[in-house]
């Protein structure tokens, strides 16, 4: 797939939160933990890293 086994880790779990964000009304805490991340601060980090806007934007945005 030409990505290392972390990265694609990460691929899914920033599809798994862009799922979440856009089909429940879940609170973004709720769904940082539910993809792996272990706090708030990094999931928001990780998500504007991959996907240029902040999970909050994202929902919003939709």
């Amino acid at each position: 797939m030409g990505l290392s086994p972390h990265q694609y880790v990460i691929q899914c779990r920033i599809e798994q939160a862009k799922f979440l964000l856009t089909s429940t009304q879940l609170p973004i805490i709720e769904i940082a933990l539910q993809v792996g991340c272990s706090s708030q601060s990094n999931f928001t980090t990780l998500f504007r890293k991959h996907i240029g806007i902040t999970p909050k934007a994202y929902r919003e945005m939709i």
